[in-house]
């Protein structure tokens, strides 16, 4: 997976999961309870909330690396 499409499916809200190191992680999209967007990333039930696209790909992890670092190496089921 490459930044673009990460962005792309960010903004069509597109749900993606993908399995790494026999971890489910899952990329899903809420309304929270005073109605903000926001998109969920993380391992299945264990998903951390981002505000924006920019925010999710400055913060977030998969174990001990930041998720953008690792989206070459990303296949989606």
């Amino acid at each position: 997976m490459t930044k673009d499409e990460l962005f792309f499916f960010t903004e069509s809200k597109k749900e993606i999961e993908f399995t790494y190191n026999n971890k489910t992680y899952l990329l899903s999209y809420g309304t929270d309870a005073d109605g903000n967007n926001y998109i969920a990333f993380g391992r299945l039930y264990e998903q951390d909330r981002f505000s924006s696209f920019k925010d999710l790909y400055a913060r977030a992890k998969i174990d001990n690396s930041y998720f953008r670092e690792m989206l070459d190496i990303i296949e989606l089921k």
